[in-house]
């Protein structure tokens, strides 16, 4: 009886992926005039394992009234244990990706006053995961 072999190979290419979602930071009502308690969000990142990533936030920097876009009050954003602001140049949130969801808070500090027309005030922060 005779044989001839052959060998070949079972390849895949896994590739890293990353993926971001946010919740919303809401600092409720404040009386006119009076400072607001800092409040905190968080970012969910879930990136393949062993894959580095850093996050970069860019807003405006101030909630603008909905009714009247010459009313705003200033904010700033920050990692959970930082005094330097975060946002998308030279302050980024890095990390390594773990393949499950990494909560990062994100705490937002006012740093305007308050003694502001009445009404809803709002801006619109994007998180970018760059890897």
């Amino acid at each position: 009886t005779k044989a001839a072999d052959a060998t070949f190979k079972v390849k895949i290419e896994v590739v890293s992926t990353c993926a971001i979602s946010a919740t919303d930071i809401d600092f409720g009502q404040v009386n006119s005039g009076m400072a607001a308690t800092d409040k905190t969000g968080t970012l969910n990142v879930t990136c393949t394992s062993q894959t580095p990533y850093s996050v970069g936030l860019s807003g405006s920097g101030k909630m603008t009234n909905t009714a009247d876009s010459d009313s705003s009050v200033a904010y700033q954003l920050f990692e959970a244990s930082s005094d330097t602001a975060w946002d998308n140049k030279d302050n980024l949130y890095s990390a390594t990706g773990s393949g499950t969801v990494q909560a990062i808070p994100v705490v937002a500090k006012l740093s305007g006053s308050t003694n502001v027309r009445a009404g809803n005030y709002a801006d619109t922060v994007t998180a970018t995961v760059t890897y």
